[in-house]
């Protein structure tokens, strides 16, 4: 058993959003450090033949959004579903990719931070000029970061962490995987934590 939790997640995913304000402290919890792992859903589902829960038939499109907000009732998180919904979220995992590098230890607020800001609206998520101004607000380095939004190396990263997820089954967010074993949605925390607590079941 490895001391990891690979988190895989796309920032534009409401139910992702749910997770990550909380994961980090569960994997505290249980002595596990998180790998955050960014990836873009469009590609995922490009591969599964899938869409955005919000894009499907109006039937299950209309109980996502009422599920949405009531999850993040349950959760204590305030929610408003942006306009518009879904977007691209590129630059946004380019900076996570690059904090990754000079920042390791503020991901998970960064992280947090973007995500609670898009869902509590309106927040210019994916927006280069807003990242770096939300970087900068966070005393690291905005410019670096809005360069890393147009980074041949950071866009070859993001590639490959999506190629990555398909190629380990990913597909949805949020995604964990603990100990090879995968729990895909927040509502899978209660499980990932009895794994964490009972080192499997």
């Amino acid at each position: 058993m490895n001391n990891r939790i690979d988190y895989w997640f796309d920032y534009v995913s409401p139910y992702a959003y749910l997770t990550t304000q909380v994961i980090e402290e569960l994997a505290a919890k249980y002595g596990r450090e998180i790998d955050w792992k960014p990836m873009l859903l469009g590609v995922v589902f490009k591969t599964t033949n899938s869409s955005p829960l919000t894009m499907r038939p109006p039937m299950m499109a209309s109980y996502h959004k009422q599920d949405m907000l009531r999850s993040a009732r349950y959760a204590g998180l305030p929610f408003v579903l942006p306009e518009p919904f879904p977007i691209n979220t590129q630059n946004t995992a380019r900076v996570c990719l690059w904090m990754k590098e000079v920042a390791p230890e503020r991901v998970g607020e960064f992280t947090r931070g973007v995500t609670k800001a898009y869902f509590s609206g309106p927040a210019g998520l994916n927006d280069i000029a807003w990242l770096a101004e939300y970087v900068n607000q966070m005393g690291l380095d905005g410019a670096a970061a809005a360069a890393a939004c147009k980074d041949e190396r950071y866009k070859a990263q993001l590639n490959a962490a999506c190629e990555e997820a398909v190629s380990k089954g990913v597909f949805g967010a949020p995604w964990v995987i603990v100990d090879g074993e995968p729990f895909w949605g927040n509502d899978r925390l209660p499980q990932l934590e009895k794994w964490l607590a009972t080192g499997g079941f």
